[in-house]
């Protein structure tokens, strides 16, 4: 049975929220900015800049993977699957096997190129708009003005400027993942996005079919809104639903796992109950 729409609208909005609680959009936003920003500054080092100018895309999204697995672990939403991993294989095979791509279009076109990735991969609109604008920039700055050229000013200016404007976008970014985080949308949730998350894989590591009418009967309006959202995702998607369940276990803080005991314990109760 496919899900309903309120079920996909709930889910949603967990999605939203949980990527919010990680920082998934305003985090690679924050890092391009300053890797830009940095790269206005290195015309004023002396000595060859080459391997410093290849390895700069590939240390931007290290930093984005390393900083967003930090983030992960005390939110305890899990690892998600936000792209980091392919923006930084990306970023590795430019550097080691193309490094001309980043002195033909410029660093920012490698590091728009990431953003483009982790856009389409998320299905956030503002993550590959800014990845292209980046890109068409870094064209433009390369081919008016880059490094050496007859407008070395013009490219220190727009390079700088690019950098500004994305870190002004992780801010607008960063802005209204706290807005997703603070609203009350209506949607069947019962608090943070960790422990909705918690609750939601505790469920879904144990529910079967047999299991959805005890659900149904859970005390409580927080409960049976949980036990009605549960039974549409599981129709929709149980088996993506275990995917994640394993992969976010891991990251699972030591409270969180007795959450899940604690929850899959009175499942248990309840379905023997009734089956009594």
């Amino acid at each position: 049975m496919p899900a309903t729409v309120p079920a996909l609208a709930a889910a949603d909005s967990a999605r939203l929220r949980t990527r919010a609680a990680r920082h998934a959009r305003s985090l690679p936003l924050a890092v391009c900015g300053l890797t830009v920003v940095l790269l206005a500054g290195t015309g004023r080092l002396a000595g060859d800049q080459f391997w410093l100018i290849v390895l700069l895309p590939l240390g931007a999204f290290l930093l984005t993977y390393v900083a967003a697995f930090a983030l992960r672990l005390p939110t305890g939403v899990g690892v998600g699957s936000d792209g980091y991993g392919i923006a930084l294989v990306l970023s590795a095979l430019i550097a080691f096997l193309f490094p001309w791509i980043l002195f033909a279009t410029g660093v920012p076109f490698a590091l728009g190129l990431g953003l483009v990735v982790l856009g389409l991969r998320a299905s956030d609109r503002l993550l590959w708009v800014a990845g292209l604008v980046a890109m068409t920039a870094s064209l433009a700055l390369v081919t008016t003005g880059g490094p050496g050229g007859a407008s070395p000013v013009l490219y220190l200016a727009g390079t700088i400027t690019l950098g500004l404007a994305l870190l002004a976008a992780a801010l607008v970014a960063l802005r209204g993942e706290r807005e997703t985080l603070a609203a009350d949308d209506g949607a069947p949730s019962i608090g943070d996005p960790a422990t909705d998350n918690l609750r939601v894989l505790a469920v879904l590591g144990d529910a079967d079919e047999a299991d959805q009418p005890a659900l149904a009967r859970l005390t409580g309006i927080e409960e049976r809104n949980l036990a009605a959202r549960l039974h549409d995702l599981t129709e929709a998607s149980l088996v993506q639903a275990r995917i994640t369940k394993n992969r976010n276990w891991a990251q699972i803080t030591r409270e969180g796992r007795e959450e899940l005991r604690t929850r899959r314990e009175a499942l248990r109760g309840v379905a023997e109950h009734r089956k009594a």
